[in-house]
């Protein structure tokens, strides 16, 4: 099962009562952050006290956090990193971190070369890539000592828009898969998906049979068994295998990206979590500044064949949220909805669930 609490859902600037970009993953290998905007700490915090007032079981403990996964590197999805790990040092943290994100092999090699620089404006290196502000983040978390636990800063190059499998895995069980996308810096969504299991072994059939413990032990681990002259396939003693869970969280993206198509990804996300900043009378505005519109995220769920599409990022011009449903379900037969700050999902392998955050706890409607 995955959940997914969603921190942010407004771009750029707070605005009309949202915070910036922010969300928070449980998986079955450990809690990731995706994206970290200015206050993503006191955001997980209280959301985490809010679950507890509310007497769910679910939480979001800072200190569980794995890994943070950046989209890309503008401010207001990664503002709140350097306050974030320095309250993790505060606490004494002792276990590593792993922070990543894309880049390009141009600006690792500047990076490399340049440490703690910016690059002059006609490198055609953005001043926001993730390799440079990975560099300058380092420098100052250096200056005044050494922080309580390691960090592994791993930098993704894009090379096109051909999605890949992370070569770094930090959630046990779970397979990342990064998917490039168009923002004008270097920039991805990522696929989440775990691991499928095995079909439900069949112990009362092999008991009927007059198996021995030993050979039931060894059907059940996979190896096949002779008894009483027959020979028995572990296989037969296994259902049909059981699905694992699947999600793709969008980042900040134009249309177009060949990612968001059903033969890139590994699977199609039972949940894509996409930004839609503009209505469909702002795409001039979203296509120039390498955003969304609600029918862009809802042709994106279209062609990657999601099953449940969940808006965010809007605009601060957008105080109403409705009308983006609107515009998605044009586009989209699926469930569409459009987050609020402190909303989160449950997704199973055949059933999702939306938590809608209400005064004293929180709404849940199947979808």
């Amino acid at each position: 099962m995955f959940e997914l609490h969603v921190l942010g859902t407004s771009s750029a600037r707070f605005a009309h009562g949202r915070s910036v970009s922010g969300s928070v993953l449980n998986t079955p290998g450990g809690m990731a952050l995706i994206d970290c905007g200015e206050g993503m700490q006191k955001r997980i915090i209280d959301h985490n006290r809010a679950l507890k007032s509310s007497g769910s079981q679910h939480r979001t403990r800072l200190s569980r956090t794995r890994v943070v996964f950046l989209t890309h590197g503008h401010l207001d999805h990664t503002w709140g990193l350097l306050p974030l790990l320095q309250t993790l040092d505060l606490d004494g943290r002792r276990t590593p971190l792993v922070v990543m994100g894309p880049s390009t092999r141009e600006a690792i090699d500047w990076a490399t070369q340049h440490p703690g620089e910016s690059p002059p404006e006609d490198s055609g290196i953005s001043s926001t890539d993730l390799a440079i502000l990975f560099s300058q983040w380092q420098m100052i978390g250096t200056k005044d000592h050494d922080s309580s636990y390691p960090i592994d800063w791993v930098l993704l190059p894009l090379e096109d828009d051909q999605p890949f499998k992370s070569p770094i895995q930090p959630l046990e069980g779970v397979t990342v898969t990064i998917v490039p996308t168009h923002h004008g810096v270097p920039s991805c969504g990522y696929h989440f998906q775990t691991h499928a299991k095995q079909g439900k072994f069949d112990k009362l059939r092999a008991e009927n049979l007059g198996l021995s413990k030993r050979q039931i032990g060894d059907l059940a681990e996979g190896r096949d068994v002779t008894h009483e002259g027959e020979h028995l396939s572990a296989d037969s003693f296994r259902g049909k295998p059981r699905p694992g869970c699947s999600l793709m969280v969008s980042g900040d993206t134009a249309f177009g990206p060949m990612g968001f198509s059903e033969d890139a990804l590994p699977s199609p996300p039972q949940l894509l979590l996409h930004e839609a900043t503009f209505l469909a009378d702002k795409q001039d505005k979203a296509t120039e500044y390498f955003h969304s519109t609600a029918a862009d995220a809802a042709r994106h769920a279209s062609a990657c064949k999601a099953t449940a599409l969940a808006l965010t990022h809007y605009s601060s011009r957008i105080e109403r949220l409705s009308p983006l449903v609107s515009e998605a379900r044009e586009q989209f037969s699926g469930s569409v909805s459009a987050t609020l700050d402190g909303d989160w999902f449950e997704v199973h392998p055949s059933e999702i669930f939306h938590h809608v955050r209400v005064e004293d706890g929180w709404n849940t409607m199947k979808i």
